[in-house]
């Protein structure tokens, strides 16, 4: 049969499976579920809106120009907000402190000072006013000694040591969506494939199949099967990923890198080369049944597969994106479509380990497609009976 007789008959098996599964209520139902999901990326940190600390400092009389300059470049630095109380005595600043109106408050007297913090609140703030009471009176003690404006200037503009952030990944934001991105396409492979296992086993054990082989090839019935239920897995894929790239893209979403958008849309390339690795294996092993009660033990070696990679991308790869198992769970076949993903998105990936797992997850979707075809088409054949795999790989 040419390729030009065989597709049509491929294509027609895929519409039906479309048409089917597209009316499911169950499908649409997680479709709709996983829409919301992608949609509340993008319309939940628009809610929220800025989340930026607020502080405030309690003083008692007039605070020193320098003091003032001193916390609000340490504000503009360390992105957040310092407001200022002025209270009538140290009792009532101190009060404002015990009763949560202040985070700390100063009362300065004679050249010395005491500040007021709360003692089970942060030691961040304070530490900061500390530092900047600090630099204030080393500027006026400077001017005591003669030196000018400009001078004082030159010796507080001496530059910190450069902060250089490293860690196990890139970005944590960036890192984060790799793990949701891991985790739903754990649950649309799963998902996917039981819905493919199910309706094969359903077509068997109806006596459908036997109708449809007697016009189309099993390699007809396999691959429309698995591209029909696939075009709905990777639809709801789309559904949440989709309006977070969106999200990500223009900048409402938790101030994620624009590189999260990249790790999104690579995550619908890992679904497809996914499915290819795993859904013809999930039909092949669902014609081995004699009832459709008995898909759940047929698939079991599959989804063993498929919850042990998982496992592997959420608590191996996310702790070290570099580890010896990260890296090779990243390129083995079956694994590289969960485990890659999280692991890429750390940022620390070479691209050529990418590439790779992309070639070896292609070359073995080709051969497990030729070895779930031979089982396919000896499993449809031989009902009335449970189908051991070994007789249906040597029939």
């Amino acid at each position: 049969m040419s390729t030009g007789s065989w597709w049509p008959g491929a294509r027609l098996v895929a519409g039906r499976a479309l048409a089917e599964g597209g009316s499911s209520k169950s499908w649409r139902i997680v479709t709709l579920l996983m829409l919301l999901a992608g949609l509340a990326v993008a319309i939940v940190p628009r809610l929220l809106g800025s989340q930026t600390p607020q502080y405030t400092l309690g003083v008692v009389g007039d605070v020193p120009a320098g003091l003032s300059t001193q916390l609000q470049g340490a504000a503009a630095l360390g992105d957040f907000t310092v407001n200022i109380a002025t209270y009538p005595d140290a009792a009532a600043a101190e009060q404002a402190v015990r009763d949560g109106d202040a985070d700390a408050a100063l009362v300065e007297t004679d050249g010395a000072g005491t500040l007021y913090v709360s003692a089970d609140g942060s030691a961040t703030f304070p530490a900061i006013v500390s530092q900047a009471v600090l630099a204030d009176r080393i500027t006026t003690t400077l001017q005591g000694y003669g030196l000018s404006a400009t001078e004082i200037a030159a010796i507080r503009a001496t530059p910190p040591p450069e902060q250089v952030p490293v860690g196990k990944v890139a970005n944590e934001g960036r890192a984060a969506v790799g793990m949701v991105v891991g985790i739903v396409l754990y649950l649309t492979l799963i998902l996917t494939g039981t819905t493919i296992a199910t309706a094969v086993a359903t077509e068997k054990t109806t006596r459908i199949s036997e109708v449809l082989l007697a016009v189309l090839r099993p390699t007809q019935l396999l691959v429309g099967t698995v591209i029909g239920v696939g075009v709905l897995g990777l639809a709801q894929v789309a559904a949440v990923g989709v309006p977070a790239g969106i999200a990500v893209l223009t900048g409402s979403s938790f101030d994620l890198p624009t590189a999260a958008v990249g790790d999104i849309a690579l995550g619908l390339v890992w679904f497809v080369l996914g499915i290819c690795v795993y859904a013809f294996l999930f039909a092949a092993m669902a014609t081995l049944v004699q009832k459709v009660t008995e898909v759940g033990s047929a698939i079991l070696p599959v989804n063993v597969l498929l919850i042990g990679s998982y496992l592997l991308a959420v608590i191996v790869t996310i702790q070290d994106p570099n580890s010896p198992v990260s890296v090779a769970a990243s390129l083995f076949p079956f694994s590289a479509p969960l485990v890659m993903p999280v692991r890429w998105a750390s940022g620390l990936v070479p691209a050529w380990q990418l590439g790779l797992a992309f070639v070896l997850a292609a070359g073995a979707a080709v051969g497990l497609a030729l070895l779930a075809s031979r089982i396919y088409a000896r499993g449809l054949t031989l009902s009335g009976r449970r189908v051991k795999l070994r007789e249906a790989i040597s029939g």
